[in-house]
This record gives structure tokens, sequence and C-alpha cells, in this order.
């Protein structure tokens, strides 16, 4: 790698809007959580899955020669792609044995520790970014195979980290919102440098990344119901603001978006019904019967009408949806019901 690439690899994250403003945003957040007490604390364990996710991101994007994904509400997860988050293992152990050594044994000693774990931490970083398998990155065959393949330019990477190590240190002195930044772009810094210097070998062209195995139909029952669960959630903020129209605005364009609509309409009224203030429940089985009984599900519609009957005596379907709800009841032999809805 040419300096003047090394240079642009190593300002990377305050030259490209991709990662710039992310950083931003993580300084910020970080910043607000050392500050903010028990709801700091709170922040702060929302931000770590991110943050840590993001930077494996870059690693893996810069080796690719392409921008990385912008975060979005899934980097804030502690599960799912468990590999962008392994980095906190080796990370985690470097500091706590290179503290240990340190004070039983001193600084001379725990400087021998951070050197030798610069030598393997982005050989390891880079074999994890490559495979996506924690145990790949630990394997000491993977990482001299890399190392081989790579011949002396990882040493690169572990010379910037062993620097970035001494600012980030040195940065302490300064006032905390500066020393927070500079650190902050120091670890995206090494993260951009790594990826930079593994891209020319085109390691990723030729490792194929097996296609995850198809989910299961639980799975897949239990990621629908998960959706739906934060839609309701959603859709629960702004109706407890009384907004109930925006909330079920909220609904009705997931609704439309859902794999299985008749399903979802079912599963939305019936959590409904397990909020304190029921009425709210109500008012979305007038749409819900509207649409069964546009769609001819007379039947259903009926159901649901008698069932909100029992919640509330005067409960009746849109004036719209009278015509077609009477004639249903009619049909199908509930002259009681029929004539209750006849009623003004």
């Amino acid at each position: 790698m040419r300096p003047t690439e090394l240079i642009r690899a190593i300002f990377y994250p305050v030259t490209a809007m991709a990662v710039v403003v992310p950083l931003l945003v993580f300084w910020l957040a970080v910043s607000f959580a050392a500050w903010g007490g028990v709801l700091g604390l709170f922040l702060m364990f929302l931000v770590i899955p991110a943050l840590l996710r993001f930077q494996m991101i870059i690693l893996e994007a810069r080796a690719r020669g392409v921008e990385p994904t912008t975060p979005d509400i899934d980097f804030f997860s502690w599960f799912g792609n468990a590999w962008t988050l392994f980095p906190v293992v080796p990370c985690a152990l470097t500091t706590w044995a290179v503290i240990a050594i340190g004070a039983r044994f001193g600084v001379q000693w725990a400087f021998v520790v951070s050197l030798v774990a610069s030598l393997f931490l982005p050989a390891s970083l880079s074999v994890l970014a490559i495979t996506r398998s924690p145990l790949q990155s630990l394997n000491p065959v993977a990482l001299f195979r890399l190392i081989g393949r790579c011949g002396n330019t990882l040493l690169i990477a572990s010379a910037y980290l062993e620097l970035s190590g001494w600012l980030a240190y040195l940065s302490d002195s300064l006032p905390f919102l500066l020393a927070n930044l500079v650190q902050m772009f120091l670890v995206f810094s090494f993260f951009s440098v790594t990826g930079s210097l593994i891209e020319p070998y085109g390691l990723f062209e030729e490792i194929d990344i097996p296609e995850p195995l198809e989910k299961t139909s639980a799975e897949i029952s239990s990621d629908i119901e998960k959706q739906r669960a934060s839609v309701l959630a959603h859709a629960y903020g702004f109706i407890s603001r009384d907004n109930r129209e925006g909330g079920f605005k909220h609904i009705f364009s997931e609704l439309e978006k859902d794999q299985d609509p008749v399903a979802a309409w079912a599963w939305y009224f019936e959590n409904m019904l397990r909020w304190e203030q029921q009425q709210h429940a109500l008012f979305f089985a007038q749409h819900y019967i509207h649409d069964m009984l546009a769609h001819g599900e007379r039947i259903p519609a009926l159901k649901v009408i008698m069932r909100c009957r029992l919640i509330r005596d005067a409960f009746k379907p849109f004036p719209e949806d009278l015509p077609a709800a009477i004639q249903a009841a009619e049909t199908s032999g509930n002259i009681e019901l029929a004539t209750v809805l006849k009623q003004g």
C-alpha cells in the first residue's frame, strides 16, 4: 500500500459521509451515556452493539472496496449477526490481560502483551470479516494462512493499532468531549485501515460464504409475530397520546405488507383486547368488520360483532356496513342480532 493510500484509509472515517455521520452520532451517544447515570447505562447498553457492529461493517466494506452500510435499527440489537459482535471477546480479553499484567509485573510486560496481541488482532478481525465465523477468527491455522497470504502488510495494521492505543492514552488529558471524539476516531480509523490493507488481495472473491439455512416454519412464525408486536407497540405510542387515527394508520400500512393479512387482522384485534382500555379494540373492530364484509367473510364478521357486543352493548359496525351485516345475520339465521342491528 502506497503512503497516500494509507493516509486516505486512516482519515476515511472523516472523509466519507457514510461513516462520518455515524461516527458523530456514536460520539454524541457515548458522551451522553457517560454523563447520564442510570439512563446513561441503559443508553450505553443500546449503543455498544451498534458501535461494534459498525466497526466490522467498515472493515468488511473497505476490504471489498465498497461503501459501508448505514446503521439502522437492527444494529442496536444484541441478537442476530452474532459474528459482528464477536470482536468484543478478543478486545475485552486483550484489554484485561494488558491491565492485569501491567498491575502484576509492570509496564514493560504489559507492553509485551500489547505488542503480541496487536500482531494477531488485525488478522483475527480480518478472518472474521471474511468467513463470518468466530471460531475461524481464533483458529491459528486460519490466522497464519492469512498472514502468509498478505505478507508484511498486516504489520502496518499492527503498528497502527499500537500507535492508536498510545494516542488514545495521551488523549485522556484532553477535555472529555474532545478525548472521546479522538478515541472514537481512532477506533473507526483502525478498522478502516485493516480493511483497506487486505482489499488488494481479493480475499472475498476466493471464499464462498455459505447461504444461510432456510428458516423453519416455527422460526418464520416467530419472526412474523415479533414484527406484528413491534408494529402494535409503535401504534400504541400514538394511541396512548390521543392519536388513535395515527396509530391505526400505522397498523393499516403494515397490514398491506403482511404475508397473511387475514391472520394479521385477527392478531391485532385479539392483542388490542388485552389493553386496559378496550374501547380502542372496539374502534379497530369496526375497521376489521368492514374488511371482512368487503371480502365476503360474513360469518367471521358476525362473530366479531357479537364478541364486541359482549364488551359494549351499544357496539355496531360502521353505518355503511350495517346493511351487509344485517343481511349476513339474517342469512345465517341470527334474527336476534339482525333485529338489534336494525335498531337506531
